[in-house]
């Protein structure tokens, strides 16, 4: 990298339930279906959830004797033969050596820790005798006010870099309900058989409520295959201690079945999508079942000021099939319901307008460009586009002219939404409202303007034909900030005011009219179509077009069975193509989705093409704070009524040779004509691998576990905010760690630590705190203290601060004598304000990159910066971002993060492994395509974007599309 070198238990359901499973082959032709996990494992909602919850598998035994059915006629008859005796297992932790325990402290029958939010973390293991599902019950004191959460985690031992075999769940999360004493957490486990390790370690506490702090002390853990018993008394754990000598930490006793019906009913447990293709029969009573619940607390009602506490039953999230939401049934219910409404199945009692100022004025610049004496002179200072007109400050003159066509006589009233104004800020025009060829008022939008809706006046209407509406600046006053016009809404009732950008409902004669456009004949009963950008998202408002946040319809109409699209890509790379359905009937249609193969003369390449559900989630409590943001692997993905749905399809070409290649994605439905995607792709024998690439930094770490690791990498993240060895960097294609650290003391020792990890001083720099902002050697002395502290200890290793947003220029001068990496907030990069000239003459000849904090907007797909790093100024190296990976609760709960900058960009635990979001996915791609331009840089024999000289290689650089970037390498191999 030049100087930085980059070579290299819910117990709101009655009993506190913990249901933990060990991963499960799954059968070959099983379809891996996504389901959102919640906060933790036992407050998960979702199918697969309620076959691990002792709770809910007894409800369900009641629902299939409701049905008239029992094991026998669901289960095959081997797997109802009862064994004739049942196994026991009983841990004491405090056996452990002082050093087993990791700082946890033995105290009597216990292993206690403190009582703060952090703490350490103990291993206790447990041997397995044979694999199997077991009820495993934990033994912790409870206080009536005060809490020590901690979190459960098992492992395979010997494999915890895997992660987890199962999500993790904690204990202490509520309070004693009458008195402080021992109390249970149970759980049950499909486990595997061996050797296991259970690990105990602190939690945040904070946001489980009011109370205090309590120690956390843990008596013991029981494991049982007699899933229905109760936990163990104090006089069975004394028997089964008594009945020999322990294996470390635990007796393994085993004693005869007595109740062998109770033991073939508890084999009946509901089934999830993992064994949806063995078991047909007891896959569909079990989502029956499932559906009973949903339906019961989706009825539920909450106001969302004064929302339940996260672990109710209602706050749980789950997969909406039919709409594509992953959202709590409440939420998910509310929102279809307002939906559905977006259509009304009778006519209105009123007639209405709805019109886009800037897609409705012919001629109209987006940078108000127009020629002297042609035809649009007249419009002077207004500009825009689709979406919006806008004029700017002071006297400025114009006028512009757009036509609103009006279908029924009537008196209308003309509102217009723009922006408001407040303090002394004026943005003045005229609006001139014509109809029937003669003017009928004029409006004069002055003054502080207190809603962007405001009234402009009645227009009748006597005859069908258009209102022309004038908007002038002319004489209208001198505007102290921009002017902004978006939308003319004319409405006969006027009792109607509007509110926002939410449209009144649609007639099914106006869905129709909508769908005919877009190309739908009548008979057509689904509209496919592919997106210009797959970025770009789609919205399940029926009225979303150009000029909304999201899009509902094909921009252009589409006919016939088959979409195409060509894609030039790179090796090595991933491209997205966002696959559009608008269903055309008023009931759902289920799809089958088949990815097929990219086959090509080079060969087949079975899994280089994918698809996943878009789905949809709340990111506030707005009807219009809902984007689409997971994606899904699912067995099929159903289209709403009158609505759309997205399919993400995914091309891979890692290990395709170059050359041309073709796909083809079917959807089919019964009782529809199948739908076809053809991709034809030609993969460039170039692939985004300079020697020098952009580094990445998500300033957190991905989840636990190598298929997090492996898919961090995988979307583009190369710098790594921790240890780890050389060994693994090599292996894993880590670029740089980014360490920290924030005091003087055990400076050397922790060198030494490095050392030992085989870490060259190019491998990592050191982040000193956090985000200094002060001006003088006073302000910033915890910093610079720290700096010479390491500075002594080994001057070779490089030091980086990272300059807040309140940072001077006396921030950059003071810290300059020990900075050897820069990264400072964005706002002293791209403005030319805040004494950025001065500062970027101290940071600019040294290694930097610069952090922005999408945090606060991380629901909506925009790479942060990746794409820009190839052109920036200096000995500019990468991009880093808060955050990654930053959750306080429930990353799948998006509507309600615990604090506003919770974060969640990359992708989220699931039993298959991580789950991508769509930023997640343009990160990747964002990252190669810089690589590319990197590469164009390279070609051109330059380090940095300074040394290109050539307009059309420095707009390249900047701005090439990965098209544009592979053919320009393509034509200038390396020499």
């Amino acid at each position: 990298m030049g100087d930085l070198d980059i070579r290299h238990a819910r117990m709101g359901l009655g009993l506190a339930v913990l249901i933990v499973s060990a991963a499960v082959a799954a059968e070959p032709s099983a379809p891996v279906v996504d389901e959102p996990l919640g906060a933790r494992y036992s407050l998960g909602m979702t199918l697969w959830h309620l076959g691990h919850n002792a709770e809910r598998i007894g409800q369900f035994h009641e629902y299939v004797k409701a049905q008239g059915t029992t094991p026998e006629s669901l289960l095959p008859a081997a797997s109802l033969t009862p064994p004739a005796r049942m196994t026991r297992i009983l841990v004491e932790p405090e056996r452990l050596g002082q050093s087993q325990r990791n700082g946890w402290q033995a105290a009597d029958e216990a292993i206690t820790s403190g009582n703060g939010d952090s703490g350490p973390t103990v291993s206790i293991p447990i041997r397995v005798p044979k694999a199997g599902c077991y009820r495993l019950w934990v033994r912790y004191y409870a206080e009536l006010q005060a809490r020590g959460v901690t979190f459960l985690k098992i492992y395979r031992a010997g494999q915890e870099q895997l992660g987890p075999i199962c999500q993790p769940d904690e204990i202490y999360d509520l309070l004693a309900t009458t008195q402080a004493g021992y109390a249970w957490k149970d759980i049950l486990v499909d486990l595997p058989a061996g050797d296991l390790t259970v690990r105990l370690g602190h939690v945040t506490r904070w946001w489980h409520g009011g109370g205090g702090y309590a120690q956390r002390r843990i008596d013991c853990l029981y494991l049982t295959d007699e899933l229905w018993a109760d936990p163990p008394t104090a006089e069975v754990r004394q028997a089964m201690r008594d009945a020999g000598a322990p294996d470390g930490v635990q007796w393994t006793t085993s004693v005869p079945l007595t109740d062998p019906r109770t033991w073939q009913w508890w084999q009946l447990r509901p089934i999830s999508w993992d064994e949806a293709t063995a078991n047909p029969q007891r896959f569909k009573l079990s989502r029956q079942y499932w559906q009973t619940i949903i339906d019961a607390l989706e009825q539920k009602e909450y106001d969302e000021q004064a929302k339940p506490d996260y672990r109710a039953p209602e706050r749980q999230v789950v997969y909406n099939e039919t709409w594509n939401l992953v959202a709590n049934p409440v939420r998910a219910r509310r929102q279809i319901s307002t939906l559905a409404a977006d259509v009304s199945r009778q006519p209105l009692r009123y007639h209405y307008v709805w019109h886009d100022v800037g897609s409705h004025v012919p001629g109209l610049h987006a940078e108000g460009r127009y020629e002297k004496d042609g035809r649009y002179a007249k419009y002077g200072n207004w500009y825009g586009g689709p979406g919006r007109l806008e004029a700017g400050y002071g006297n400025a003159t114009g006028t512009v002219t757009t036509s609103v066509p009006v279908a029924a006589p009537g008196k209308y009233a003309v509102w217009v939404l723009s922006n408001p104004t407040n303090l002394s800020y004026t943005a003045p025009w005229f609006g001139k409202v014509s109809a029937g060829g003669r003017e009928q008022f004029t409006y004069h939008h002055q003054g502080k303007i207190p809603s962007v809706w405001m009234k402009m006046g009645d227009v009748a209407v006597e005859q069908p034909g258009p209102v022309q509406v004038d908007f002038i600046l002319d004489g209208a006053g001198a505007g102290g900030t921009y002017r902004r016009v978006y939308t003319l809404f004319l409405v006969d009732d006027p009792g109607l005011t509007p509110r926002g950008t939410v449209r009144p409902p649609w007639t099914m004669e106006m869905f129709r009219a909508r769908a005919a456009q877009a190309g739908a004949l009548p008979a057509d009963k689904l509209l496919v179509w592919l997106t210009d950008d797959p970025y770009r998202p789609l919205s399940q408002e029926v009225w979303a077009d150009q000029v909304t946040a999201g899009d509902g319809w094909p921009y252009e109409p589409v006919q016939g069975p088959v979409r195409s699209k060509s894609l030039l890509m790179a090796g090595d790379a991933n491209r997205a193509v966002q696959v559009g359905l608008r269903n055309l009937q008023d009931a759902p249609v289920t799809l089958d989705v088949q990815a097929g193969p990219l086959t090509g003369p080079a060969g087949v390449f079975p899994q280089a093409v994918t698809w996943r559900a878009e789905a949809f989630v709340p990111y506030g409590g707005d009807r219009q704070a809902w984007t689409p943001f997971f994606l899904m692997r699912r067995a099929n993905i159903t289209v709403p009524p009158l609505n759309v749905a997205g399919v993400w399809l995914t091309v891979d070409t890692h290990g395709v040779p170059p050359g041309q290649y073709e796909s083809r994605v079917t959807f089919r439905a019964e009782g529809l004509p199948a739908q076809t995607v053809f991709l034809s792709v030609r993969v460039a024998a170039v692939k985004p691998d300079p020697k020098q690439p952009v580094l990445v930094d998500g300033w957190t770490q991905p989840h636990e576990g190598e298929a997090y690791l492996r898919d961090f990498v995988e979307h583009g993240m190369n710098v790594w905010p921790g240890e780890m060895s050389k060994a693994d960097m090599q292996k894993w294609g880590i670029r740089q760690l980014r360490l920290g650290y924030g005091s003087t003391e055990g400076i050397p020792a922790w060198l030494t630590r490095l050392n030992t990890l085989g870490l060259d001083h190019s491998d990592y720099f050191v982040g000193i705190l956090d985000e200094p902002g002060g001006t003088t050697a006073e302000t910033l002395k915890p910093f610079l203290d720290v700096a010479k502290a390491i500075r002594a200890a080994d001057p070779k290793v490089r030091i980086c601060f990272n300059p807040s947003e309140a940072a001077q220029v006396g921030t950059f001068q003071v810290l300059s004598p020990y900075c050897d990496v820069w990264c400072p907030y964005s706002l002293h990069v791209f403005s030319p304000h805040f004494g950025n000239p001065e500062k970027k003459q101290i940071y600019l000849p040294q290694p930097w990159m610069w952090y922005t904090t999408p945090c606060l907007w991380d629901k909506t797909a925009r790479e942060p910066g990746i794409r820009m790093v190839p052109s920036q100024p200096g000995h500019c190296v990468g991009v880093a971002f808060f955050a990654l990976n930053y959750p306080w609760r429930d990353q799948w709960d998006t509507g309600y993060e615990h604090i506003n900058d919770a974060s969640t960009m990359g992708a989220v635990y699931s039993r298959h492994g991580p789950v991508a979001t769509i930023v997640w996915e343009q990160i990747r791609e964002a990252r190669q395509t810089a690589d590319l331009a990197m590469l164009v840089r390279e070609r051109l024999g330059v380090k940095t974007f300074d040394e290109v000289t050539d307009p059309d290689h420095q707009r390249l650089i900047r701005e090439g599309s990965s098209e544009g970037l592979i053919q320009w390498l393509e034509g200038h191999p390396p020499r």
